[in-house]
């Protein structure tokens, strides 16, 4: 198969998707979403900017599969987590606070928005990876293409902004 043949990517599907149906299959065994994974995995590759560059495209189609699948499972999780079917709406609502504690949170959140706007993007994905998805610096290193050590900085920079800008509001209880 030539890597310049203009069905380069038909015919890496056609020789691997069955396989990485079977390898999702194989190590996900409950995973209902095979098809969709093999479909987007190769729809990551085409999307890739020159695919026909990649030295090991079966290697690339495997590794994505597997970061798909993980990362369905972890949405899937968290959904599981907050979804709670038989919670008593009204129970909810009814916490005792007042219309004023839901103003003054909602002002909180949209001002600790505003202060990861001002991060440069790759700094805030980190920072959005590390404290709110749970992910590990190694894992933020691979999602990123960026070094473990340079995932630990831009956190901690990152941090350090958000530190900043909470220690100039003194008054605001950010509990």
């Amino acid at each position: 198969m030539s890597k310049d043949s203009p069905g380069f990517l038909h015919a890496l599907f056609l020789q691997h998707a069955h396989e990485i149906g079977a390898f999702v299959r194989g190590r996900w065994p409950r995973e209902p979403d095979v098809t969709d994974i093999v479909q987007e995995t190769f729809l990551r590759l085409s999307q890739y900017p020159e695919p026909q560059t990649i030295q090991n495209p079966r290697a690339f189609l495997f590794q994505t599969a597997a970061n798909l699948t993980v990362d369905r499972h972890r949405r899937r999780e968290t959904r599981e987590r907050f979804d709670e079917p038989d919670a008593n709406i009204e129970h909810v609502a009814d916490q005792g606070l007042s219309p004023e504690h839901y103003w003054q949170t909602h002002q909180q959140l949209e001002k600790f928005a505003a202060w990861l706007d001002e991060l440069p993007e790759i700094r805030r994905h980190a920072f959005v990876l590390y404290r709110i998805e749970g992910c590990s610096h190694a894992e933020i290193a691979k999602r990123l293409g960026i070094s473990v050590r340079c995932s630990e900085r831009y956190v901690m920079l990152a941090m350090q902004h958000i530190s900043a800008k909470l220690s100039a509001e003194p008054d605001q209880d950010w509990r």
